[in-house]
């Protein structure tokens, strides 16, 4: 029997740990109010920022673009275009990108990257769709979409995957031999993104995020080099790429070190709202002696009248389910209101933490993340205190907390892209439909504010709109915006950041 999941609950345990699609480079998005191109032009007037050309030989050049291409171009006009041009996020359904490169092997994306260089139009990539900010759609854009490079090898512990995947369908092909990645929980999330910016799950305190166990890439640059990446072939560009996000080109190849797929036990447990502080705390003194194999997680939800519920995911190996709870629960040191334990295969695991379900429906929501170095009794009042205003005001939104512990913080701060090595814990906020943009936009945002200077950063696989390169790579930044200076110096990849 599965869990019943709200809708907001439901989307939440597929997003809450992964979602891909980051973008890092200079260019701004334009607003919803811009004009969207016209069909046949490569851009509606002379003075959108995704460049100029002359009308008269607009269609001459998306010709002559399909000529070279192996996989499709679609542009406005045509009938695929309103579908190919959507992301998971229903809130920029209003985005109008110039055309949609779908490639069909790296030669088209360096085609595709050539081509925007000719023609001064920024680039987005595009896998899963799934980034908070949207990052993979704009109006003016051209997107390159990865999800026609498809293909997943495995040997002798290592997996070939190319970034067209869905994570869900990387964990299915790699169980076929047995093996598995310390990866998310949303299963249409795409595995590119996922691992550029991070990728944090329920095998993270054990054996790392995604991007610790990518070995290998070939990456396409915006200058159309297709270049091969490794601790010793462009390390540079390799520490980049494990946590940087897409900031300096577009995969077409990755290689990880694989881990062995294991049946778990799966917990649920229930707690009263008014008590999670308490619930927090005890999680925190837990997780100080518990087994890296063991993970957990606390999530709390705003019922929008006021209050507050409570629940907590725990994932360990089977047979420990019940001795691991008692451990939680005595940290505690209180008894969960309803607790649910079961044994679940390697697969079934990902579908339980899923939701339940492959295919989520497209939403709109809002989400946003701090960074804190500790979770303080003064911290979790702070974040709890957010939430219950938010409630009081009708607001459903969420937090949920997720450890930045075990073998996350084996390496150094500065051994990959990825900064948040000697932290507590990321907090994420969430608001889904039919809570407003704005609302939720001002809720995160307050929260954020409130947090101060405890907040140290934000995760870039959560990313937000404005934010600055600082805020998701801490002391790393510097080093990143010098890569991508020497990479992209035009700054062709999109972002929603400032340097």
């Amino acid at each position: 029997m599965r869990p019943h999941f709200s809708r907001s609950v439901f989307l939440r345990s597929a997003l809450g740990l992964a979602v891909a699609g980051t973008g890092l480079a200079g260019a701004t998005r334009l607003s919803a109010s811009s004009a969207a191109p016209a069909a046949g032009s490569l851009v509606a007037d002379a003075d959108s920022p995704a460049g100029a050309f002359g009308r008269g030989n607009a269609e001459s050049k998306w010709r002559a673009l399909r000529g070279e291409l192996r996989g499709r171009l679609i542009v406005p006009g045509d009938p695929e275009y309103p579908v190919a041009r959507q992301v998971f996020n229903t809130r920029f359904d209003d985005q109008e990108p110039s055309a949609v490169v779908q490639v069909a092997d790296a030669e088209d994306v360096a085609t595709a990257f050539g081509f925007a260089a000719e023609n001064d139009l920024e680039v987005a990539a595009r896998a899963g769709g799934h980034s908070y900010a949207g990052i993979s759609t704009a109006t003016g854009s051209l997107i390159i979409d990865v999800r026609g490079l498809r293909g997943v090898r495995t040997d002798a512990g290592q997996a070939v995957v190319s970034p067209g995947h869905t994570l869900y369908e990387v964990y299915q092909e790699l169980d076929r031999s047995g093996r598995s990645l310390p990866a998310g929980a949303c299963p249409s999330v795409g595995i590119a993104g996922l691992t550029l910016g991070g990728g944090l799950g329920v095998e993270s305190r054990a054996h790392g995020l995604t991007c610790d166990r990518l070995t290998a890439a070939t990456v396409v640059l915006p200058d159309g080099t297709i270049t091969e990446v490794s601790a010793t072939v462009r390390p540079d560009l390799f520490w980049a790429l494990r946590g940087g996000g897409s900031l300096l080109g577009i995969v077409s190849s990755m290689t990880f070190d694989t881990i062995e797929a294991t049946t778990k036990d799966v917990v649920r447990l229930t707690f009263p709202g008014e008590q999670a502080d308490r619930v927090i705390t005890g999680w925190q003194e837990w997780l100080r002696s518990a087994d890296r194999e063991q993970w957990a997680n606390v999530s709390v939800d705003a019922d929008g009248e006021g209050g507050l519920t409570c629940w907590m995911q725990l994932v360990c190996p089977a047979g420990a389910g019940e001795t691991v709870t008692a451990a939680l629960t005595d940290a505690i040191g209180l008894s969960p209101a309803a607790t649910d334990v079961r044994t679940l295969g390697h697969m079934e695991t990902v579908l339980y933490l899923a939701g339940g379900a492959v295919d989520q429906p497209r939403a709109a929501f809002t989400n946003g993340s701090d960074i804190v170095s500790a979770l303080t009794p003064d911290i979790i009042g702070t974040v709890l205190e957010s939430l219950t205003r938010f409630s009081s005001v009708g607001g459903t939104g969420w937090v949920q907390i997720n450890t930045l512990d075990g073998a996350i913080a084996d390496p150094s701060p500065t051994a990959t892209a990825f900064p948040w090595r000697d932290h507590a814990a990321i907090v994420e906020w969430g608001a889904y439909e039919p809570i407003p943009h704005d609302s939720a936009l001002t809720w995160i945002a307050d929260s954020h504010a409130a947090l101060g200077p405890d907040s140290v950063g934000g995760y870039v696989n959560y990313l937000e709109s404005g934010d600055s390169l600082s805020r998701y790579f801490g002391d790393n930044h510097s080093r990143l915006a010098q890569l991508r200076a020497r990479v992209d110096p035009d700054n062709r990849i999109r972002s929603v950041l400032t340097p």
